[in-house]
């Protein structure tokens, strides 16, 4: 698990069962407008979470306790994000 790996703050598998959510942030979810006709939503993470940028990501939809609930799965794959964080003005630490 790349988080697990790379992120001194993040719990591994390990010491989570298997049903526990662990609650990393809160926010609002808030609007970016990349054109004047087309906005998107926006869920930031923590700043030490800045090492995922350029990462690619699947994203899941489901019902936790009668609430809306996104997973997030970040991929472990690491080819080309370099060149993908830079491309999108992020910054990313190689390690």
């Amino acid at each position: 698990m790349l988080a697990t790996e790379n992120h001194p703050v993040t719990l591994s598998d390990a010491f989570l069962s298997k049903k526990a959510l662990l609650a990393v942030h809160m926010s609002k979810i808030s609007l970016h407008r990349a054109k004047a006709d087309h906005s998107y939503p926006t869920i930031r993470l923590p700043h030490t979470f800045s090492v995922l940028a350029g990462l690619r990501t699947r994203i899941y939809q489901t019902v936790h306790e009668g609430a809306l609930t996104f997973l997030v799965v970040v991929s472990s794959e690491i080819v080309g994000t370099q060149e993908n964080a830079e491309r999108s003005g992020n910054a990313f630490k190689k390690r």
